[in-house]
């Protein structure tokens, strides 16, 4: 079962609300990408809304390191947007010939494709949030503010609860998100 949930992703009005400060140091772990070291790495789950408040107002070092994400992100979609126009340009040429059912689907799912495609390629380029971009689901890090040495302080988290006990990879080996009743919760 997948919960999602709504998130503040303003973290300049969150802070002047709530008084506490950023661990920018944090963020800049969250956001780092070491090219040399994994060319397949993956971009960090975050709510688009927070991104896009990083990239108007926030610390210049996690800006720099979201707009690196968005080119790499931006390049890989547009080189997957050349090869799904291919393949629809294959699958009607195709089908001018003789109808096949390969043909059929392949025209089907990279349309498909090429308009999901088109879609995130818009959400990499908007300046302005929607109300969905703050979304988040289970696995994505977001704001958090908590409280460390009598400070408030806002510092990225994921959204998940994991069984007391286990290890990181039970996440990915037993996807599913375990919610925490209030009346269980106690001092350990």
């Amino acid at each position: 079962m997948c919960y999602s949930s709504m998130v503040r992703a303003e973290h300049r009005k969150f802070q002047r609300e709530t008084g506490s400060k950023m661990t920018v140091k944090e963020y800049v772990r969250l956001y780092w990408l070491d090219e040399g070291m994994d060319p397949y790495a993956r971009r960090p789950r975050t709510p688009r809304a927070m991104d896009i408040g990083f990239l108007r107002d926030g610390p210049p070092e996690v800006a720099d390191l979201i707009r690196q994400w968005d080119a790499r992100e931006t390049a890989a979609l547009e080189a997957e947007l050349f090869a799904q126009r291919k393949r629809v340009a294959d699958g009607q040429r195709a089908l001018q010939t003789k109808t096949t059912k390969k043909a059929q689907e392949d025209v089907r799912i990279g349309s498909n494709k090429l308009d999901q495609i088109k879609t995130r390629l818009a959400t990499l380029k908007r300046t302005e949030p929607k109300d969905s971009d703050q979304r988040i689901y289970p696995g994505s890090y977001c704001h958090v503010l908590v409280s460390e040495g009598g400070e408030r302080v806002i510092r990225p988290m994921r959204y998940q609860c994991r069984p007391a006990g286990k290890p990181a990879f039970y996440d990915r080996k037993f996807p599913g998100t375990y919610n925490a009743r209030r009346d269980n919760l106690g001092m350990l």
